[in-house]
């Protein structure tokens, strides 16, 4: 759990957080025969993709303790079948109607880099169907459609409405084909990327935070955010919130938007999957925390914080 999240939800959530981390260390436990596949993101400085990691540069914590990784596999768009799925949440709710040009260009770029194999989706925040596909046009359609919505849910719900509808899309890919996912939020970060409202200033959303972590995790989908507006324009600044929890990552204060969203292709079709020993702690949790680090000093991994506790 991030120390955003600690901040933002108070006593409680830190509660939480040792509750989860009481006990011995991991080599105290009886070895596991379960197993768990977990996908990473390694980047070089230049935010490129590492494809030279070995098992022993990687570690893996679950709720604290160091599990074993068995073994680490390297996939690229050559060595997987399954083409990239993504889906493109538009904010129709929030961004500045001078900005909806910017925001349909970002997500046009995703569509001009399909590949055959890939599918794709849009879905506006203000509500609609997903509805994956591997055509352009279809594609591009949808994205024309983007217009601001005004006065439809109030400002002390959005949060809660951002959170229910990623909890939605990615429950709705738990049964999809493929090892990684991505929801790609194109809109004002303030919102995509911190829904949770500072303690007492709005609905108390743990239970939505949770509800939408486990569903991504499940579904094995990592969340991005990708503000239009530009350098200085954002009011988030940092890109330690939401997306960061999921393995994914918020793009804030830049206007490279094209290059953004190129990253975020590459993350999507080059990446890790390390297997793992499952250990017995936590696994009657809703979530675990879930700590992947490297001993690369000029490696930086991305990983999403919380996995399922299972049963």
């Amino acid at each position: 759990m991030s120390l955003y999240l600690r901040k933002t939800l108070g006593p409680v959530a830190i509660v939480l957080v040792s509750l989860l981390s009481a006990g011995p260390h991991a080599q105290d436990r009886p070895a596991s025969t379960r197993l768990l596949d977990i996908d990473i993101v390694a980047v070089d400085r230049d935010g490129q993709p590492v494809a030279d990691l070995r098992p022993g540069d990687v570690e893996v914590w679950i709720n604290e303790y160091r599990v074993p990784v068995e073994s680490l596999e390297w996939v690229t768009p050559a060595s997987s079948q399954a083409g990239r799925m993504i889906v493109l949440l538009m904010d129709d709710l929030t961004l500045d109607p001078t900005m909806v040009g910017r925001a349909r260009d970002v997500a046009n770029h995703f569509v001009g880099r399909m590949q055959p194999e890939d599918r794709m989706a849009v879905v506006m925040l203000n509500g609609g169907a997903m509805e994956l596909t591997s055509d352009p046009a279809r594609l591009r359609r949808r994205i024309d459609s983007l217009r601001q919505s005004l006065g439809v849910i109030a400002v002390d719900q959005l949060g809660e409405h951002l959170l229910r509808t990623v909890d939605a899309l990615a429950r709705s890919l738990i049964e999809a084909p493929g090892k990684r996912k991505t929801i790609v939020g194109i809109g004002s970060a303030w919102l995509l990327d911190t829904p949770v409202p500072p303690a007492g200033m709005g609905r108390d959303l743990r239970r939505e935070w949770f509800d939408a972590l486990r569903s991504l995790a499940l579904a094995d989908a990592s969340f991005y955010v990708i503000d239009p507006r530009g350098v200085g324009a954002s009011r988030q600044i940092s890109s330690q919130g939401f997306a960061r929890e999921t393995g994914g990552h918020a793009f804030v204060n830049t206007n490279d938007l094209d290059g953004a969203a190129d990253r975020i292709l590459r993350e999507a079709a080059n990446y890790y999957v390390v297997r793992v020993g499952d250990p017995p702690v936590g696994r009657k949790s809703q979530l675990r925390d879930l700590d992947v680090r490297t001993s690369r000093k000029d490696v930086t991994i991305r990983a999403r914080r919380a996995i399922p506790g299972g049963s």
